[in-house]
């Protein structure tokens, strides 16, 4: 890539649009960018890098909002326009920066344009042959960042050859191997944990898959051997099951019919008490059923009778105690004080006090308004001495009118005068001599001048004039307010002789004030003693009220319950009569051997049940008896101790043959379990093990101190190093060069990308950091020329014909900076345009073609120096 023409508008520090035709450079494609700083020399490269990616060629300008000029019209479009060479065909690229993104269009050497920011940073990608990284890191050299790639270490060293030499798949292979070998590792590991379970060892795993196919042969003929065995018990089991089980049932039999026998004596002996709980049960239905029903209402009757005579008892009490109180009553009302004259003091009151309110608003009024005639005395006192100021400035400015309009007259005379001429008659006098003509003085008014005092008193006087109107409408308002005021005074103290003092008023309020608390005070006290009085009046006539309808009350309440206590002492007799009868009816002796024989209904039903479960259960015990003795008829009780014990030793033989069965079952589901197992697990170890050997192999190759993308770089960093050693040797005159330190000094860190500096003059070699700055700047310089020279022949033919650097040259003395120059002179040759930013005084003398940024208040310009 290789600029034509660049075109910047509004960008950077160039508020108007710049252009640099580089063709017009001429055939010495060495030049320089010289201004002062801040000018926007590093601007141009920004532009260059802005117009083919989009970003400028430092990270500290990340933003493109940040690459608008300050200088520019808000009209002003910000755009670059760029014209390059890649190879023998011709591009134009143009972009601008919008609000909302940038606006690219890329022309085509057939004319043929492509938009679209993402579809033009593809195409530029592939007519470069490089991204914007490795663009900045080779073409444009930003000031000192070819120094960081000299003094890096190896792990930044790595980072930055993996960029631009694009080796990061190098390193995601490695990443890959390392994730296939623990992977494979897990595998593995999975595997040799289930042979660990069974505690075989996987590689003497066929000895053991022997022993367990012996065992498992073994197993299986035993288990059919004790089967056999099982049977036969099994069969002599049932046997001795069936006898035994007819034996115990005729023994039961045996023993149930003692048992019932046994039985129906303890139930005969039972035979007296039953007789006296159904007697009892008997009576006392009778005094349930009969007896209580009578008994229950005569007890009503009485309960109903001696509350109806404590009711009526109540009853005239209440009726002695309601006249009482209603002759109270009568006498209280009829004492009671008459509230007339209560009435007549509060309206008195009434009056005196809203007398005296309006009296203290009135003086409150005149408060107010003695403050708003002061705050209005003040205003007017400052805006008078505002009328002072602006009087004065009017004078004066009224002076400086009338001598410059005198001065203006007097330099129109000598304007006059120097067109007149001997002979000829004077426009204003008509005298053709003219002995003492009027002659232009260096100080003479211009009209404009005039013009602008004339101004000036027009503007003093008009603000005068409305400042004394302020003060004259203030003045009035202060006049209105001070007869309002007097008027107000006259009506509240007709008779008084005011002297307008401010004592004398806070006194008048205070006075009014005072009276108006005493009025208010006293109608209060008047409104409460009335307030008091009717209250208690009122209170009388209701508790009159309240004891006339007691009393009436009491009076019907007695009456009603004297006829009810007659009532119910007649009911009572009545219930009293029937249950007396009902006694000597059913053959009691009286109340207590009614209540002595009396039961619930549950005592009832439980006597009753007894006597009935007693009866049925005779009757079963006598059935059972008789059943057991016809099935035992003729037999005698058997003897089965020996049956039990036989089939007892039986049983205990059969559960000895299971559990040993039991146990050759388990042993031989686990083993052929395992032996199953483990024979999957054989197969996939064979497998898993040749893939692990050899993946593992692999990735600590690649994985070792030298991985594969540190062993790749380092074959590119040989060649860098040997390509920037071709300018090194010539810059310091063969006494300097760089050399790949192969041993790292920490042999825990990365090693290969390290390195070190030979000293001809001392046979030695040290580290590059011990390098002076003019040295270092040597270096740096040979190293990013040389990582140039690489980077083009490593990415497929890409050429880089141009090739700019920012500063650093003033660190190198006078023979070491003509050899710097003679170098990039060399490498720029036909092709190859080299550009330098640099301030030295030195390289403009050396370098005549040159770009000159001049930096003035409105913008940065450009000035081709050819």
């Amino acid at each position: 890539m290789k600029p034509i023409k660049l075109t910047m508008s509004a960008f950077g520090s160039y508020a108007g649009e710049q252009t640099i035709d580089f063709t017009e450079l001429g055939a010495d494609n060495l030049y320089l960018i010289t201004g002062d700083t801040g000018a926007g020399k590093t601007t141009i490269f920004d532009a260059v890098s802005f117009a083919l990616f989009g970003k400028a060629s430092g990270d500290a300008r990340s933003d493109y909002t940040m690459l608008r000029s300050d200088f520019a019209e808000d009209r002003a479009k910000t755009y670059v326009e760029l014209d390059f060479l890649s190879g023998e065909k011709r591009y134009n690229i143009r972009r601008a920066i919008k609000n909302t993104g940038q606006d690219v269009a890329l022309t085509l050497p057939d004319g043929t344009s492509l938009g679209g920011a993402r579809t033009a940073a593809a195409k530029i990608e592939e007519i470069v042959g490089l991204d914007r990284e490795q663009f900045a890191q080779i073409v444009m050299i930003a000031q000192n960042d070819f120094l960081r790639f000299l003094q890096s270490g190896t792990d930044d060293r790595l980072r930055i050859l993996r960029r631009i030499f694009r080796t990061e798949a190098l390193r995601q292979f490695q990443d890959r191997l390392k994730v296939l070998v623990k992977k494979e590792a897990d595998k593995r590991a999975m595997i040799l944990h289930d042979f660990e379970r069974y505690d075989v060892d996987v590689y003497g795993r066929g000895s053991v898959f022997a022993q367990w196919e012996t065992q498992i042969k073994e197993d299986t003929a035993g288990l059919t051997e004790i089967d056999g065995r099982i049977k036969e018990h099994d069969v002599n089991r049932q046997a001795l099951a069936a006898v035994l089980a007819v034996a115990e049932e005729l023994g039961r039999k045996f023993i149930d019919l003692a048992g019932f026998r046994a039985a129906l004596s303890e139930h005969d002996a039972r035979a007296g008490k039953i007789g006296e709980i159904k007697a009892r049960a008997l009576k006392g239905e009778v005094s349930l059923h009969k007896l209580k029903p009578l008994a229950d209402e005569a007890q009503k009757r009485a309960s109903a009778h001696d509350e109806a005579r404590a009711a009526l008892h109540s009853a005239k009490e209440r009726e002695t105690a309601t006249k009482i109180e209603l002759e109270d009553a009568v006498k209280a009302l009829e004492a009671m004080q008459p509230v007339d004259d209560a009435r007549d003091a509060l309206s008195a009151s009434k009056e005196e006090r809203e007398l005296a309110a309006e009296r203290l608003a009135k003086a409150t009024v005149l408060r107010n308004t003695r403050g708003d005639i002061t705050a209005r005395q003040n205003a007017l006192e400052k805006e008078q001495a505002a009328f002072e100021s602006l009087s004065a400035g009017f004078i004066a400015s009224e002076e400086t009118h009338r001598a410059l309009e005198e001065a203006f007259l007097r330099s129109q005379a000598g304007i006059l005068a120097g067109s007149l001429a001997d002979g000829e008659p004077c426009p204003v006098c008509g005298s053709t001599d003219h002995p003492a003509p009027a002659k232009l003085s260096g100080g003479d008014v211009t009209e404009a001048q005039l013009k602008k005092a004339r101004e000036a008193r027009e503007k003093a006087q008009s603000a005068r004039e409305q400042k004394a109107s302020e003060c004259g409408a203030i003045s009035a308002e202060i006049g209105t307010l001070k007869k309002r005021f007097l008027t107000d005074i006259a009506e509240l103290l007709p008779d008084a002789v005011w002297d307008d003092s401010e004592a004398e008023l806070g006194a008048l309020l205070s006075r009014v004030k005072s009276e108006a608390a005493e009025t208010a005070a006293r109608y209060e006290s008047n409104e409460k003693k009335l307030s008091q009085l009717s209250a208690a009046l009122e209170a009388a006539a209701a508790r009159k009220a309240k004891a006339e309808t007691a009393s009436a009350s009491a009076q019907t309440l007695a009456a009603e319950r004297t006829a009810n206590e007659s009532a119910q002492s007649a009911a009572r007799a009545a219930a009293e009569e029937a249950y007396d009868a009902a006694l000597l009816e059913y053959g009691f002796t009286g109340d207590d051997d009614y209540k002595a024989s009396l039961v619930t209904e549950s005592d009832l039903s439980g006597m009753n049940r007894q006597v009935s479960e007693y009866v049925n259960k005779g009757e079963q015990l006598a059935r059972d008896i008789a059943r057991l003795e016809s099935e035992t008829s003729g037999m005698t009780p058997p003897d089965t101790k020996k049956t039990e014990e036989e089939l007892k030793t039986a049983n205990t033989e059969a559960k000895a043959l299971s559990e040993r069965r039991d146990e050759i079952t388990a042993r031989l589901t686990a083993t052929a379990g395992a032996l199953k197992e483990l024979r999957a697990a054989a197969s996939d170890f064979e497998k898993v093990e040749k893939t692990y050997a050899a993946v593992k192999q692999l990735a600590d190759a690649a994985n070792g101190k030298l991985d594969f993308e540190t062993f790749a770089q380092t074959a590119y960093f040989e060649r860098v190093i040997h390509a920037a050693n071709l300018r090194l040797k010539l810059m310091s005159q063969n006494r300097y060069s760089l050399l790949r330190k192969t041993v790292g000094g920490d042999g825990r860190r990365r090693s290969g990308l390290e390195l070190e500096v030979f000293d001809a003059y001392t046979g030695k070699a040290r580290s590059s950091n011990s390098l002076s700055g003019g040295e270092s700047f040597m270096a740096s310089l040979s190293l990013a020329l040389g990582l140039s020279d690489i980077v083009q022949q490593s990415a497929g033919g890409v050429r880089i014909d141009a090739m700019f650097i920012d500063e650093g040259f003033g660190s190198l003395d006078p023979e070491v900076l003509e050899l710097a120059v003679r170098t990039l002179s060399d490498m720029a040759g036909a092709n190859r345009l080299i550009g330098i930013i640099s301030h030295v005084a030195e390289l403009r003398e050396r370098i005549d073609k040159q770009i000159s940024v001049e930096k003035t208040t409105s913008g940065s310009r450009i000035r081709l120096v050819v």
